[in-house]
């Protein structure tokens, strides 16, 4: 496991001695300037004083550390400020004022960027107690997307490795668990941002906690320090550069002792037991040409004995993902196996940073190919700052900026979902199920409820209201009025629709159909047989072909008689509507039972109207307000077709009727609408608005779904208060659709 640096010289007073630690980074790091670093360790030593972290560490100790670890990653001032401060503002009683006004608004930034990425731990504990891999994978996805500098995520990283340096004294359970986050979680971000040195120490800790004993057998079966083994690494490099020298090649070689836990992965996905494992120690030469990677081979070749079955030529034989170099295991010094990796610059500038780089076969997992692009240009990112570590990273391509392409979101339970940037809450709630999405009624984050076209952020926990009854909305599928963003949503709507469309044409033709049979003097028919002679698949095909109007209903007529099918003994009764059928919910006719009613859509009459019925050809009796224009003209011609209705107060049904609001514009008069409604729990079934830019006002025409006259009288009146609200009133006529 890896060993913790020395510990802080102290004080008589058992304080950390500030002056020699700021003379060991100044010489250590080459710092010309310590200024901020200092002000940020005096604030946290003065604010801190006495108090530990929950693993027992002072916090000064930890905000050291963390220093230290970013000065290794050659960040800069404010990173190093900031990474101080992190500990004492998460345990103190430190406010970001306060940070503000003494180290400056760069620091105060980027510990503003720490406490956000804190407000996920919840979450975390959750996605990594449930080892859900692509939650997983999501859940790093958003440590890079909600940080708005790379910056933060490096704090994030020096923090946990800190954390588990410490935790050796807290209780088995909850070690064991920040253990297999940091495997989770924070170990694979180092991997994809490329800072080996944290990746290793993470892994090998976290391993050493989740398999002691797997960790202890590797650690015996290689029965040598580290700093052993690093040694002999160092002595095969002298070896190698001077004999390669003599065949005139200048190489960069570099080696490396391979830590415990990548071992043990190497065993899992080989299936292979330690003594077969040749790459515990390696050595990376960089050449120029392709021609100098042979020649290097030939030199390994002949100061070492190589392992025939260890040999890999991925430059002849490049890997599926386009990685190239040659790789070859040898016996080197004392009888130890040794890997050797050969490639050019160039192949290796590749492998590091384009689509071959090392974590993405390494991890062997799918993913999206943007994102594997967007994690190099964080390594590029990272590699310069090392580079020009007196810039400020802040000004150059935010990580925000960079992962634009998606938004993670979060369901009440805490899992992640990834949606496209400029999702809606619509979008939302049909990823998770259709028929939540056909229900929408409304959404909540952080507890308020949001607009249909508010535009989701990484980030957000997201509520979702929902009608038992509701339905979708025609309106949902303009593109201009910005409800739904996705495709996959979109079509979930349609589809909707269409299948309504179809119900309806199978309702009508089969009503239609049964008319005229009645009328004919045929009952009983076998639709089955019907629809296969007239090649339809079934007679729910026959009869929406009849309801849509692609098949007249005297041929399915002439079809059945032509099959010699059964006919009614008696002639038919004459009636002057059409034969009996169900009555719409809520509505009885004056002396006559069982008659087809439905409500006309001009007036739109509601439980609690005075209403009179229309008697139609074809289509039942058409029930209207006593005031609806069509029946002034209907009386005007003395039309002996209108009839007596009364509602059934015993029935319950629900209706709809057109609103018009008048209010001023420039304020929120739709959200409160809408909420107000939401919170009614009436179904909002149709709006549209327009604004007059001359007398700036805005008339909101909508359709809305009610049981009866004294609910709609109620809602309109609670309208009405709304304080942009000017009048409110019932239409007459329908809202254009």
């Amino acid at each position: 496991m890896v060993t913790v640096k020395d510990k802080f010289s102290y004080l008589a007073d058992g304080n950390i001695d500030i002056d020699s630690w700021f003379n060991k980074i100044t010489y250590q790091y080459q710092l010309n300037d310590v200024n901020l670093i200092r002000q940020a360790t005096v604030l946290a030593q003065v604010t801190s004083k006495g108090i530990t972290t929950y693993y027992g560490q002072p916090c000064i100790e930890q905000s050291l550390e963390m220093a230290e670890i970013l000065l290794d990653l050659s960040l800069d001032q404010n990173a190093v400020a900031a990474a101080i401060i992190t500990p004492t503002i998460q345990h103190t009683s430190l406010t970001i004022e306060t940070i503000k006004k003494e180290l400056g608004d760069a620091v105060t930034a980027l510990v503003n960027g720490t406490l956000q990425m804190n407000s996920l731990n919840k979450l975390q504990a959750n996605v990594t107690k449930n080892r859900d891999q692509t939650q997983i994978d999501r859940l790093r996805k958003i440590f890079l997307s909600i940080a708005s500098d790379i910056r933060v995520v490096l704090i994030k990283l020096a923090e946990r490795t800190c954390i588990m340096r410490g935790i050796k004294q807290i209780n088995l359970v909850e070690r064991k668990r920040i253990a297999q986050e940091t495997l989770d979680i924070y170990a694979p971000l180092a991997n994809r941002l490329g800072v080996g040195q944290l990746k290793w120490e993470l892994e090998d800790i976290a391993f050493h906690y989740t398999h002691p004993d797997e960790y202890k057998t590797i650690a015996k079966f290689l029965a040598e320090r580290r700093i052993d083994r690093e040694k002999r690494i160092h002595d095969t490099i002298a070896r190698l550069k001077e004999t390669l020298a003599k065949e005139n090649i200048t190489a960069d070689i570099t080696g490396r002792a391979k830590h415990i836990y990548s071992i043990y992965l190497k065993m899992q996905r080989k299936d292979v037991e330690q003594k077969n494992i040749f790459d515990y120690s390696a050595v990376r030469i960089l050449v120029p040409t392709l021609e100098d990677c042979y020649t290097a081979l030939s030199v390994v070749h002949s100061l070492f004995e190589h392992i025939q079955e260890e040999f890999d030529d991925y430059i002849t034989n490049p890997k599926p993902n386009g990685y190239r170099s040659i790789h070859t295991a040898v016996i080197g010094p004392d009888g130890k196996n040794l890997e050797i990796q050969i490639r050019t610059k160039a192949m290796h500038e590749e492998a590091e940073h384009g689509i071959a780089a090392h974590w993405l076969y390494k991890e062997a997992k799918s993913d999206h190919a943007g994102y594997e692009d967007k994690i190099t240009f964080l390594r590029q990112l990272l590699a310069w700052h090392k580079e020009v570590a007196q810039h400020d990273i802040a000004d150059s391509k935010r990580i925000d900026e960079i992962l634009e392409d998606s938004v993670y979101v979060f369901t009440p339970a805490g899992d992640i979902v990834d949606l496209p940037v400029g999702s809606t809450p619509l979008d939302f709630a049909y990823h998770i199920h259709s028929e939540i999405g056909h229900r929408y009624r409304g959404a909540k984050i952080k507890g308020h409820i949001v607009p249909l076209t508010y535009k989701l952020r990484t980030g957000d926990q997201i509520e979702i209201i929902t009608t038992p009854n509701g339905t979708p909305s025609r309106d949902w599928l303009n593109k201009e009025f910005g409800y739904i963003f996705t495709t996959r949503a979109r079509a979930k709507v349609a589809h909707w629709f269409k299948q309504k469309e179809v119900t309806q044409y199978v309702e009508s033709g089969k009503v239609h159909l049964q008319r005229e049979l009645s009328r004919a003097g045929i009952v009983h028919p076998n639709f089955e047989k019907v629809a296969t002679r007239l090649n339809y698949k079934n007679d729910e095909a026959l009869f929406a072909a009849i309801g849509h109007g692609n098949l007249r209903i005297a041929h399915v007529i002439h079809t059945i008689r032509n099959d010699h099918e059964p006919k009614s003994p008696t002639t038919p009764s004459t009636v002057s509507l059409a034969t009996p059928a169900v009555a719409e919910a809520g509505l009885e006719i004056a002396g006559i039972n069982d008659l087809l009613t439905r409500v006309a859509r001009c007036c739109k009459p509601i439980p609690g109207d005075h209403i009179i019925g229309y008697i139609t050809q074809g289509r039942g009796v058409s029930i209207h307000r006593e005031d609806c224009s069509n029946i002034k003209s209907y009386l005007a011609k003395h039309d002996n077709r209108l009839i007596h209705v009364a509602w059934d107060s015993k029935k319950v049904g629900t209706y709809y009727v057109d609103l018009q609001v008048r209010a001023s514009s420039g304020h929120h008069s739709l959200n409160e609408i809408t909420a107000l409604l939401v919170n009614a729990k009436i179904n909002l079934i149709k709006l549209n608005s327009t604004i007059n830019k001359k007398s700036n006002m805005i008339y909101i025409l909508m359709t809305i779904q009610i049981h009866d006259l004294a609910q709609m009288n109620h809602i309109m009146h609670q309208i009405g208060q709304l304080p942009d609200v000017m009048g409110v009133k019932r239409m007459s006529e329908s809202v254009t659709r």
